[in-house]
């Protein structure tokens, strides 16, 4: 900068100094603007510091592909937070600032001086004091893609600052996620040694409740004495058992590693459950893996979002990533639980020996809440200690965000009301679907009660609850225009609307988990062979398959426009999920009865198994580890067909490695444990 421009522009700084100390509606500190004046007067410099090179470097700059979306400038975090004055006042600090230019709205990363607040930042900015050689850090799209060059702000600026704090809230997550690491690992230190003992033969051993084998026989005992010796020692040691066995006995021997990964990796399931059911989990998991691996990163970090919605959006060749209804993979997860939920409550009622009452019932309900909510509580916290400790980049916000949304509302998950109370503010929001699941486990006690009594009251209970699905979510459809498919812009008012009033409410859900429920009550009634030809088998088949193509097809025909609002669209919206169910439910009563050829092979397989035993933790995660990923980068994705091919791979890869560690660590020795001390509760009310 030449000496005459140095010279206006230190004067530009003086009054703006002077207007700032002068103006009360002009709020800025002291220190802030003394930090920024010596920053700008350092980069304008006719020999710029390098700190002020690196801040100003660190700035986002407006690149290629602006048709395509990419307006977004990020700039680079890792470089703004590395430069620090050589005065030691103050360090590089990142900030973004919401722009809007006509109808364009994007992000502006900035490196401002780490004294200001964030009300500071945006008053400088909208005073244009940022600048280098009188170019501002704050440029304009160019006239050719937006016709209207003012700029404004949208809101206050938002910077990366105290992204790691740890209070009593985060501290008690990181204990509590940390101690299941230890736990595990202390039970397998343990069951080692009680087995290298027994190996050893030095002494009498734990590891096999019952095991006399290291126990000296008498030289010289006669046959009958040996007998009755024998006996004494059957009738004593179950007695002597289970006072050995403490309660650190048996926590050490549930959280056993030993024991429980080779109960992952077993292919064998339980003779009484349809192998079909493994691979439907398994493969409905995978589709929503790869929805939500195209959506959190279409959220905010891609750098041809337009490409991408013109390309994937409206094409059902990327049905299995974003397009369309693809998210009747969680519609599949609902009926395989009305189903597992019937025959489960049939079976206690079957075991108890008594007719259905409501102790039975209460007993079901709880029985469910200890299944699911160690895990999802367990995945909460680690959610919260994971987060908080974790450096992130430009994409922050979000990710912060969640963290507050747990430590205010992580009690709704508790409770399993999330999807009612929480509203935008769910923590961990994809838990939505445990709340819905839960909720649904109320109705199906009533329901078998009623089989068991008259079938056509359960008719009429059946038609009542499915013509109140429908209607409700018709109803809502229409009210607020939602679309047919997933909305996918978050900072649309579309996209809340359909999320908080229709997507994850139970009264708009319960069709595929109600279709589950008579599923599994008519299989329980009605050993195979039900179908009796393969006339029936092709019927029920073309049905199912024409069900599916429709709903598919549909999704894509109807024209979804909010300023004209079909009441087809509402009907499609209240049934689509329903018949979608409806037609998994045919594959797995055809796999059942012997007629489902080689999609039943397909659904076999064994490897499907070790998947489905993993499939709930997988759930809990992967949003996670997508979310992690995503707050990681510095810079923008760029949207290809293999970009995300490999990114959904790299998801599955981390999502099953975490799967089975917390199936291991934290779901399995939890379940064993709940057991382990029922029993010990029941022998010793028995003694």
């Amino acid at each position: 900068m030449k000496s005459g421009q140095m010279v206006t522009y230190l004067l530009k700084l003086f009054l703006f100094s002077f207007l700032i100390s002068t103006s009360p509606a002009i709020n800025i500190t002291h220190e802030c603007w003394e930090d920024v004046t010596e920053f700008l007067s350092d980069l304008n410099a006719e020999k710029p510091k390098s700190y002020a090179i690196k801040m100003y470097d660190s700035v986002g700059k407006y690149s290629s592909s602006i048709l395509n979306g990419n307006v977004d400038r990020l700039g680079s975090y890792t470089e703004c937070i590395s430069a620090e004055a050589p005065s030691g006042k103050f360090r590089g600090q990142y900030c973004k600032l919401q722009l809007q230019q006509g109808r364009i709205d994007y992000y502006n990363g900035i490196c401002v001086p780490d004294s200001c607040q964030e009300e500071e930042i945006t008053a400088l900015a909208t005073l244009d004091i940022f600048k280098f050689k009188s170019t501002s850090f704050l440029l304009p799209l160019p006239s050719l893609f937006a016709l209207n060059a003012t700029i404004s702000f949208n809101t206050v600026a938002r910077c990366a600052k105290d992204l790691s704090t740890i209070d009593a809230f985060t501290g008690a997550c990181l204990f509590i996620s940390v101690l299941f690491i230890i736990l595990p690992v202390a039970g397998t230190i343990y069951s080692a040694d009680l087995w290298r003992k027994a190996k050893d033969n030095k002494q009498p051993s734990d590891a096999n409740y019952g095991s006399t084998s290291s126990m000296q026989k008498p030289t010289s005992t006669s046959k009958t004495e040996k007998t009755q010796t024998d006996e004494s020692i059957s009738r004593i040691l179950p007695l002597v058992d289970g006072l050995k066995q403490s309660t650190l006995d048996c926590i050490m021997k549930c959280f056993s590693l030993q024991n429980n990964l080779p109960a992952i990796w077993m292919t064998q399931s339980p003779q009484d459950v349809s192998l079909a059911l493994n691979g439907l989990r398994s493969l409905s998991l995978l589709w929503i893996i790869s929805g939500h691996t195209s959506q959190m990163t279409a959220w905010q970090n891609l750098d041809n979002t337009l490409e991408w919605e013109a390309k994937v959006l409206t094409n059902p060749i990327y049905i299995y990533s974003r397009s369309g209804p693809f998210y009747l993979g969680v519609d599949t997860f609902f009926i395989i639980s009305g189903l597992l939920s019937s025959w489960s409550f049939l079976k206690m009622v079957n075991c108890s020996g008594k007719d259905i009452n409501f102790c039975i019932a209460l007993k079901y309900l709880w029985n469910r809440f200890l299944r699911l909510q160690p895990l999802h509580m367990y995945s909460v916290c680690l959610l919260v200690g994971l987060y908080s400790v974790t450096p992130w980049g430009a994409l922050w916000e979000f990710l912060k965000l969640e963290v507050e949304n747990c430590r205010r509302m992580w009690w709704t998950n508790l409770l399993l009301i999330n999807n009612f109370i929480a509203g935008p503010d769910l923590c961990n929001g994809w838990t939505w679907y445990l709340a819905n699941d839960f909720q649904f486990y109320f109705i199906t006690p009533l329901l078998v009660f009623l089989s068991s009594r008259r079938k056509c009251w359960l008719v009429i209970a059946g038609t009542f609850l499915f013509l109140a699905t429908f209607t409700a979510t018709a109803l809502l459809s229409f009210v607020y225009r939602l679309p047919v498919a997933n909305p996918h812009d978050m900072r649309q008012r579309s996209t809340v609307m359909y999320f908080l009033e229709y997507y994850s409410k139970p009264y708009c859900r319960y069709g595929p988990f109600l279709v589950g429920v008579f599923l599994g009550l008519f299989m329980n009634r009605h050993q195979p062979p039900v179908l009796r030809t393969k006339v029936q088998a092709c019927i029920g088949w073309l049905c199912a398959l024409i069900s599916m193509s429709m709903v598919i097809a549909l999704a894509y025909t109807l024209e979804d426009s909010h300023s004209f609002y079909s009441p087809v669209l509402a009907i499609y919206q209240a049934v689509h999920r329903t018949v979608w169910a409806t037609a998994v439910g045919w594959i797995i009563f055809a796999c059942e009865e012997g007629y489902g050829g080689f999609i039943n092979t397909i659904l076999s397989w064994s490897v499907w198994t070790v998947v489905a035993r993993i499939s709930y933790a997988c759930y809990l995660v992967h949003p996670m580890m997508i979310l992690l990923y995503n707050g990681l980068q510095e810079t923008l994705i760029h949207y290809s067909d293999i970009n995300m091919f490999y990114l959904f791979l790299g998801h599955c890869l981390m999502t099953f490695m975490v799967g089975v560690a917390l199936t291991a660590m934290v779901e399995t020795p939890l379940q064993k444990l709940k057991m382990s001390l029922g029993s010990m509760h029941q022998h010793g009310s028995r003694l």
